[in-house]
């Protein structure tokens, strides 16, 4: 009696089992991205190089000309991210 009783469980439980082979059903949440606002391309600063052989005065004036250029982009860098605030 008790097998017979564990057999149809058995059998109850994989039948159940066969039965409920649907997928689960998937709902995607839509929510709106708000953009606080596009960042502004920024170009990079084009920085020149420094010869090993050039002379002092030169090397000065190559080292004058990329702390400006360094200084331009910082300032464009700064308006961007004031416009974004």
């Amino acid at each position: 009696m008790r097998k017979i009783g564990l057999l149809l469980g058995t059998f109850f439980l994989f039948a159940g089992c066969s039965f409920c082979r649907c997928k689960p059903i998937v709902r995607y949440i839509q929510k709106p991205v708000y953009i606080k606002c596009q960042i502004p391309e920024v170009p990079r600063a084009e920085l020149e190089p420094i010869p090993e052989n050039a002379t002092y005065p030169r090397k000065l004036q190559i080292i004058l000309n990329n702390y400006f250029k360094l200084e331009k982009e910082n300032k464009m860098l700064r308006e961007a991210i004031e416009v974004c605030k």
